[in-house]
């Protein structure tokens, strides 16, 4: 990815306001002495005479030019902007690399901009300085915004891509395999907290997160407090417009890194995902109000002549399809199951899937939490159940009359007897194997096959809610229950089907003893 560094040399900062000096002296001649540092800035790639500038369409131009362009510049807000490019992978020409970036940067701001820049060779990272007056061939002012920047990057991106398409690939992959060992180093941090807190007896290794939430925070009780909070957002989006431009300039922190306004919608996106998915990593709700702030403009930014639906006359039907959405095909409610939720998770998730919009991202992922929390309620009460039944089942085996047989004493002398003792022997043996030859023939095997399945599907389910697992075993985990779930409805057809012929063949019966009759 490129950086992109801005900032403007005006009459107006603070920089400029120094006692007994006209602001408008002392903000050139800050502008003609960033010319001459990064004309002669020392270093290897420093000629005795000092680097050459270049713009649109000359070459080895001398800093005298730019220097007397910028004192008779008649009185402008901005004196100059400086812009640092500093491009992930070297140019093969860095001069047709800027050049083509702000002939762009003209055409998005319809100006023939002033402009020079001057290539810097002596770091790990080279990059160009630029310099921009601040009116432009036609007298005009130049405002450069925030807003400008993720463009900037885009443009020198498809420099990149179009003339070194495979060291930047290689470049993307590195930064995405940085960002991966960033996100793992900081999983492996907080289990080092959190075996820390085993130790401490401050947390419990076996017992469940989920189980632990349910305790401390009821489905009902948090249901009540989440209703009650959707309540104060409507009452809170009156005043957004003041508190945007606020969290415009500020950043938050998230994730170990610094975020604005000026990273890209899908970076936003990804940390949206990232916290929820890690409630361990949650940020306080102020600052992910500025990260919402900044997706749900940056989507109207990219979409500003679509119909404003909420202006329809039909408002229930409007407010139905906001209930739902649509993705890929499938159509997803407040009313969804869990796993039909979890599925759409793991979809979301793969690196090239398709973007939800931030509003019906927000939507899913609270019905999901409320899906889980649900499934989850009452857990302790239904276990504590299962055990008791349990224990009394063992209880009963253990007091039936089988467990305490009374042996009569004749019985016994008898049996001490090797001869007879051995007829009795084989006799018994004899007994328990007829015993096992089912003489019957009324098992209701479909039955017996679905109880099997749905303990499957039980202890699978058990497997997928580990905290420890991954989200590849949970999408294994995933596809394994569906198949189970075919398997049981297969299994209810065939059971419906021959309920039909059973009920056929009783008909049958019955008419044909009504004509013997």
């Amino acid at each position: 990815m490129n950086v992109v560094i801005h900032s403007y040399i005006s009459a107006r900062d603070k920089k400029s306001r120094v006692s007994g000096r006209s602001p408008k002296v002392v903000a050139v001649g800050r502008a003609i002495a960033h010319v001459k540092y990064i004309q002669h800035r020392p270093g290897d790639d420093k000629p005795p005479d000092g680097r050459t500038f270049f713009d649109e369409t000359e070459e080895n131009l001398d800093g005298r030019s730019l220097r007397k362009a910028i004192k008779e510049l008649e009185d402008s807000k901005v004196v100059a902007h400086k812009l640092t490019l500093s491009p992930e992978v070297e140019p093969l020409d860095k001069k047709e690399y800027t050049r083509e970036i702000m002939q762009q940067l003209a055409a998005e701001k319809g100006q023939e901009l002033k402009w020079m820049a001057v290539e810097h060779n002596n770091t790990a990272h080279h990059h160009i300085h630029v310099v921009i007056l601040g009116k432009d061939k036609n007298g005009k002012g130049v405002r450069i915004d925030k807003e400008d920047y993720p463009k900037l990057r885009e443009w020198g991106d498809r420099h990149l891509e179009r003339t070194r398409p495979i060291e930047f690939a290689y470049a993307r992959e590195e930064r995405e395999r940085k960002d991966r060992e960033r996100i793992e180093s900081r999983k492996k941090e907080r289990e080092a907290q959190r075996q820390e807190r085993i130790k401490e007896g401050l947390e419990l290794p076996w017992l469940h997160k989920k189980i632990i939430r349910e305790q401390y925070e009821p489905y009902n009780k948090w249901k009540t407090k989440q209703e009650e909070k959707t309540s104060e957002r409507k009452l809170e989006r009156n005043s957004d417009k003041t508190r945007r431009e606020a969290q415009a300039a500020e950043t938050i922190q998230a994730a170990g890194k610094e975020w604005s306004k000026e990273n890209s919608i899908v970076e936003l996106k990804e940390l949206n995902t990232y916290l929820w998915d890690n409630h361990d990593e949650r940020i306080p709700a102020t600052e992910y109000k500025k990260l919402i702030a900044w997706i749900k403009e940056k989507e109207r930014s990219r979409a500003p002549n679509q119909v404003d639906r909420t202006k329809e006359p039909q408002k229930d039907k409007h407010k139905k399809e906001k209930e739902a959405f649509e993705y890929q095909g499938q159509k997803y409610d407040k009313n969804s199951s869990y796993e039909k939720l979890a599925k759409l998770g793991n979809k979301l998730r793969e690196p090239k899937a398709e973007r939800l919009p931030v509003e019906q991202y927000q939507k899913f992922r609270g019905w999901m939490e409320h899906a889980d929390r649900a499934r989850w309620a009452g857990v302790t009460d239904r276990q504590l159940q299962l055990s008791k039944d349990r224990f009394a089942r063992q209880g009963a085996a253990e007091t039936s009359p089988n467990a305490n047989r009374y042996v009569n004493p004749l019985q016994q002398q008898m049996m001490s007897n090797p001869v007879v003792g051995l007829f009795m022997q084989g006799a018994s043996i004899a007994n328990e194997l007829v015993r096992w030859i089912d003489l019957r023939d009324n098992r209701d095997r479909l039955k017996e096959a679905k109880d099997n399945l749905e303990d499957a599907k039980r202890n699978k389910h058990q497997d997928y809610v580990k905290p420890e697992r991954t989200h590849e075993e949970r999408a294994r985990d995933q596809e394994t229950i569906e198949d189970i779930d075919k398997a049981i409805d297969e299994n209810k057809d065939e059971r419906k089907r021959r309920r039909k012929e059973k009920e056929k063949d009783r008909e049958k019966r019955d008419r044909g003893i009504d004509f013997m009759r």
